[in-house]
């Protein structure tokens, strides 16, 4: 007898936790006033590549597609105008991008192997016990004793 296994979704607040932290790293990145274009596009070429290695691709692809072009319009902002901040921009959606797509394959990995987890326990555990058939609650009757005849 097989189970049904309800999907897991995550809560509410999961789902804006991953967006908060979007747009937190999005914000963090952007605000540095001295931060050298290199060095964000950099960074963002970095979670661009941990995420491909991650495959990130396979399980949230619009977030790879994301990531992907933000990092090379990163780029190419980087070699047309180097001191406009739109590269950091760039380089810094991309990052927030691929860490999100990470956030998310790890997300559907989880719900993988819990899923498979509860197929093998509940092949592994022992059938519950059929419950006892519930019995019509008899009323007792308690006979007086016979009254003696009195003559």
């Amino acid at each position: 007898m097989t189970q049904h296994v309800p999907a897991a979704t995550p809560p509410p607040s999961a789902t804006l936790a991953l967006f908060g932290l979007a747009a937190a790293l999005t914000l963090a990145a952007c605000s540095g006033k001295n931060v050298k274009p290199g060095a964000s596009l950099a960074d963002a070429e970095t979670a661009v590549a941990r995420a491909e290695r991650a495959r990130i691709g396979d399980y949230d692809p619009t977030s790879w597609k994301a990531a992907r072009e933000n990092l090379a319009q990163a780029r190419a902002a980087a070699v047309n105008a180097p001191a406009d901040g739109a590269g950091r921009w760039f380089a810094a959606r991309a990052k927030a991008d691929a860490e999100l797509g990470l956030v998310r394959a790890e997300r559907a990995r989880l719900s993988a192997l819990t899923a498979s987890l509860k197929r093998e326990i509940s092949v592994l555990a022992p059938p519950a016990a059929p419950a006892a058939p519930a019995t019509p609650a008899v009323p007792t009757v308690i006979e007086a004793p016979a009254a003696e005849a009195t003559p």
